[in-house]
């Protein structure tokens, strides 16, 4: 794991409770001990523009209260060990493959934190007025989702819109819902449930109220060009989600949804790229093979849907 993703997923954390801005402090800190609190202000003014250093100085005491930094004397220094430290323990472990965390559930608003950063970044990009000097800004450009199906994907539907605004890639891979996988996952969940399922629980309807949200999806895209939906006849693996360089995967448990197992987040930045390659090569592999539909507003694409895999 990198200095900057450390910094990154440090200041996620919800026990800290930092806020937007003050995340923005934190990601301008050194990795290495002796930083000044204006060489901080002007790695700030470089990162994020101007900035009064009154307000600048507020959010540093609101950062050195939240990280339990007190007493007498300097404190950015003891920020800056406490950090250091934290990073040391972090350890290499599995972070050269870019093993970030592991979360005992989908991280709903780790995915929407990403998904806020692809945006951010993807604004940070088409910005001429940037200064030359200003860090590069990250070059993945892409959500990726591959589900059965995505009992999430509402809640991500106004994020995906102004992924598709600002000109970003999106992929959707589900299972075409009536395929012998879909049916025999369904029977997987509902013989093993490990938690009960709704009542009227059927993938076949939740494929397809998925589809209904790509659908008003695009009706409310002004660029809905940017949206692949590919459906696939086969049995997937795991499930991913990717904005930008950050990865979610799981696999696919007896008697579980995919978002109620563990998950693992993943740096698609990492230096060894054997455990991201590898889920990335699959996921690829399954959009090679899978079929692209469009569930176009104001058509009947239901009985499209039905003969998609019998010819």
């Amino acid at each position: 794991m990198s200095w900057s993703v450390f910094l990154q997923s440090l200041g996620e954390r919800q026990e800290h409770a930092l806020t937007p801005h003050e995340l923005e402090v934190i990601l301008c800190l050194n990795e290495e001990p002796g930083q000044s609190k204006q060489q901080l202000l002007e790695a700030y003014q470089r990162r994020q523009g101007p900035i009064e250093e009154e307000a600048f100085t507020q959010r540093l005491r609101t950062i050195y209260r939240k990280f339990n930094v007190s007493g007498r004397g300097y404190k950015l220094p003891q920020l800056q060990r406490y950090l250091a430290q934290q990073y040391q323990q972090s350890g290499p472990g599995l972070s050269r493959f870019g093993l970030s965390r592991i979360h005992a559930a989908f991280p709903t608003d780790t995915f929407a934190a990403a998904l806020e950063r692809l945006l951010h970044n993807q604004e940070q990009a088409k910005d001429d007025d940037h200064k030359v000097d200003d860090p590069p800004v990250e070059n993945h450009k892409e959500v990726a989702i591959l589900q059965t199906f995505a009992p999430n994907l509402e809640y991500y539907r106004a994020h995906l819109s102004r992924c598709l605004q600002a000109g970003v890639r999106v992929r959707i891979l589900l299972a075409w819902p009536y395929s012998l996988a879909a049916g025999l996952r369904e029977q997987v969940l509902t013989r093993y449930a490990a938690e009960p399922l709704a009542e009227d629980f059927a993938i076949q309807g939740s494929v397809i109220a998925n589809l209904e949200t790509l659908e008003a999806t695009i009706r409310a895209s002004r660029n809905p060009a940017n949206l692949e939906i590919r459906l696939y006849d086969t049995l997937p693996s795991l499930s991913l989600y990717r904005a930008g360089s950050t990865l979610l995967a799981a696999p696919f448990l007896h008697g579980a949804l995919a978002i109620h197992t563990f998950q693992l987040e993943l740096d698609l930045g990492a230096s060894d790229a054997l455990l991201t390659g590898t889920l990335l090569n699959d996921f690829e592999r399954m959009w090679t093979v899978a079929r692209p539909f469009l569930p176009a507003p104001d058509q009947n694409w239901r009985n499209e849907l039905k003969i998609l895999f019998t010819n």
